[in-house]
C-alpha cells in the first residue's frame, strides 16, 4: 500500500497519536519525524508540512499533554472541603505523571533540544494553573491581597513537581504505601504553610502569567 499523501486534520491527529505512542514506549529518543511518518504510513514531507518539523511536533505534544491534564483536573468537582480538594488535584497530577511519564517530562522539563517553549507556548498551561489557583483561593479564604492565591498555588505546584521527581526516581520511598503517605502529608503541610504565610509572600512588580 502506498503512502498517504493527503494532508488533513485527521492525518495530523494520527501523526500526533503515533508520536505520543513512540514517546511513551521508547522515550524521547524514539520520537523522530521519520519514525512518526513511518508509524502513520505517510511521508516525512507530510510531517514537516503539518508540523513544520520536529520542533512543531514536540510543541503539539506539549500542548496535548496540558490539554489532557486539564481535562483530568476539570473532572474533579469541589467537595466542600477546600483542603481535600487541593490534595485531590495533586493526586490527579501524580496519577497523570505515572500514566504518562515521558509526556509529563515534555511538559515540565526540556528533554528535546529542538523545542524550547516561548510565552505563547506557556499559554497551554493556563487552564491548569487557573484550576489550581481557584482551589487554593478557597483554602486561603476571602480578604487576601490580589495575586496571593496565585503565588501560593505556584509554590504548591512547585512542591508537587519536586515530589513527582523523587517519586519517579524511587527516592521518595521504597514502599509504595510510604511514598503515598509522604506525598500526601507533604502536600498538605505545604498547603497549610502557604495558607498561614500567604499575606507575607512578596508580590511581583506586575502580574505575570506562570
Amino acid at each position: 500500500m502506498g503512502r498517504r499523501k493527503t494532508r488533513t486534520g485527521a492525518l495530523r491527529g494520527e501523526l500526533l497519536a503515533v508520536a505520543g505512542g513512540l514517546l511513551e514506549t521508547g522515550g524521547t529518543a524514539a520520537v523522530t519525524t521519520r519514525a512518526v511518518a513511518a508509524g502513520a504510513g505517510t511521508s516525512l514531507a507530510a510531517v514537516n508540512e503539518l508540523f513544520g518539523g520536529k520542533a512543531g511536533l514536540v510543541r503539539a505534544l506539549f500542548a496535548e499533554g496540558f490539554a489532557r491534564l486539564a481535562a483530568d483536573l476539570r473532572a474533579l468537582d469541589p467537595t466542600g472541603d477546600p483542603e481535600a480538594d487541593v490534595l485531590a488535584l495533586a493526586l490527579a497530577v501524580r496519577s497523570f505523571a505515572r500514566r504518562a511519564p515521558h509526556l509529563h517530562e515534555v511538559m515540565f522539563s526540556r528533554p528535546f533540544a529542538e523545542f524550547r517553549p516561548d510565552a505563547s507556548d506557556a499559554r497551554a498551561a493556563e487552564e491548569i494553573y487557573a484550576i489550581v489557583v481557584g482551589r487554593v483561593a478557597a483554602v486561603l479564604g476571602p480578604g487576601r491581597a490580589p495575586g496571593t492565591a496565585k503565588d501560593a498555588a505556584i509554590g504548591l505546584f512547585a512542591t508537587v513537581q519536586g515530589l513527582l521527581a523523587l517519586d519517579a526516581s524511587g527516592l521518595l520511598a521504597g514502599a509504595p504505601e510510604t511514598a503515598d503517605r509522604r506525598f500526601r502529608s507533604t502536600v498538605t503541610a505545604a498547603l497549610r504553610g502557604l495558607a498561614a504565610t500567604a499575606s507575607e509572600l512578596p508580590r511581583p512588580p506586575a502580574e505575570e502569567a506562570p
